[in-house]
């Protein structure tokens, strides 16, 4: 039956083929409006993403205690049988326990400074994403890798004026000095330290100096007086590293199910696609407002067309046509009208993607008056503002199509119960 009215919509169609552009031509408004608002934002989340880059702190995963406002006395701890539930949880790839130096100052030559020294099995560090600029990746007894923010943060302590002094501790020989302060008679002693590396700027340890996990262990039993107890040990910080991108945030419920607190960058990439879905949710309903405004013309559309065909439609009652034949002709002509003007609408779409992308390829820079609204160097990009997925052109076109059908329906209705005998009388 479709085959046999589809040939009689077309005629119907081309007999006003000025009508048909004006009514297609705001259904191709708005379906422009919905793919170039919606593929804005898939540019902007690509270009966001891109400037974090896909290393891997994009698997990294922070753990702490729940410290959160329902967080009460009995809460779970950082404790060895924790690393150990962390390492059953599916798709973590590596989980890295690390332990903080109690107390203890950097002495090189004349100059006093501060580092954060951190204890690491040094089996673990490849997992941690580092580079190192200079010597090597490696940690042995007695043995630091050094962050390259570390020499930012001496001083002279002879000066009355505090002055930060920058020390290049690579070559420049220097010590750990530790204090004792849990015993009765405070006392002090000095650690040489060899360092093997320095790594690339950038990470969480920029103002760290990693050590081997036991010679940290050490120097804090010495500095507290105390034996660490396996069964009551408490590490200070917990890196946990999923599989892939795609897994860090499961992992990241998984472990928050345990009863503990997450964060990281994969946390917070997280929280970057929900804001852009909702942007995306957002421009496509001010997109979808053109549509709506399309709809009302096609109903005004086939209103008139109706009007002018009352008596063709008698005459179809008239030679047998059913209630139905009649309600689909009109329903077919509404939705070819959403169609015209969604594949229009979608070949705009794609015309200005290019001319768009192509501005902003050959923008000399970012200063470029046309382009000094973006908030970020569109070099990041590589042309790519305004992204259009497949999936997004085919959505297009069959929003278009259902809104011509929607808005033709009324319309269509009325056709379709006109009584012959009236429709035969009107002039």
């Amino acid at each position: 039956m479709i085959g046999e009215l589809l040939p009689l919509a077309l005629g119907n169609l081309a007999r006003a083929r000025g009508r048909l552009i004006m009514t297609a031509g705001g259904v191709l408004v708005g379906t422009s409006a919905v793919v170039l608002l919606i593929a804005l934002t898939f540019g902007l989340q690509r270009s966001a993403e891109k400037s974090i880059g896909e290393n891997a702190s994009l698997t990294e995963i922070e753990v702490y205690p729940n410290w959160g406002p329902e967080a009460n006395e009995n809460l779970p701890q950082l404790t060895v049988e924790a690393v150990r539930q962390f390492w059953q949880v599916p798709g973590v790839e590596v989980v890295i326990p690390m332990v903080m130096l109690q107390g203890g100052e950097l002495l090189a030559g004349d100059y006093t400074g501060w580092g954060n020294i951190m204890g690491i099995d040094p089996a673990l560090l490849p997992y941690l994403g580092l580079q190192v600029t200079e010597g090597q990746l490696a940690l042995g007894p007695g043995q630091g890798l050094l962050g390259p923010r570390v020499g930012d943060n001496f001083f002279d302590p002879t000066e009355e004026e505090w002055q930060p002094v920058q020390v290049d501790l690579m070559n420049t020989p220097f010590e750990v000095r530790l204090f004792q302060y849990n015993s009765p008679t405070p006392s002090e002693r000095k650690v040489e330290l060899e360092l093997t590396g320095t790594f690339r700027e950038g990470t969480s340890f920029d103002y760290s100096i990693l050590m081997s996990i036991q010679d940290v262990m050490k120097w804090n039993e010495w500095i507290t007086g105390q034996k660490a107890d396996p069964e009551t040990f408490v590490y200070d910080r917990v890196i946990v590293r999923a599989t892939s991108r795609e897994t860090s945030q499961d992992v990241s419920e998984a472990i928050r199910d345990l009863g503990y607190a997450t964060g990281g960058m994969g946390d917070y990439l997280s929280a970057l696609n929900n804001f852009f879905t909702t942007m995306r949710v957002m421009l496509g309903g001010v997109g979808a407002v053109a549509l709506l405004v399309a709809a009302f013309g096609v109903a005004n559309t086939m209103t008139m067309a109706i009007l002018e065909r009352t008596k063709e439609i008698g005459l179809m009652k008239a030679i047998g046509a059913t209630d139905r034949d009649v309600l689909t002709v009109f329903l077919i002509e509404a939705g070819l009208v959403g169609l015209a003007g969604g594949l229009a609408g979608v070949g705009l779409s794609l015309f200005l993607q290019n001319v768009i992308n192509q501005a902003v390829k050959t923008a000399p820079n970012s200063d470029s008056p046309a382009l000094i609204f973006l908030p970020f160097d569109t070099s990041q990009i590589g042309g790519n503002l305004i992204v259009i997925p497949a999936e997004l052109t085919a959505l297009a076109i069959a929003l278009a199509t259902l809104v011509g059908v929607g808005a033709g329906f009324y319309p269509a209705l009325r056709a379709a119960h006109l009584p012959p005998v009236v429709a035969l009388k009107q002039e």
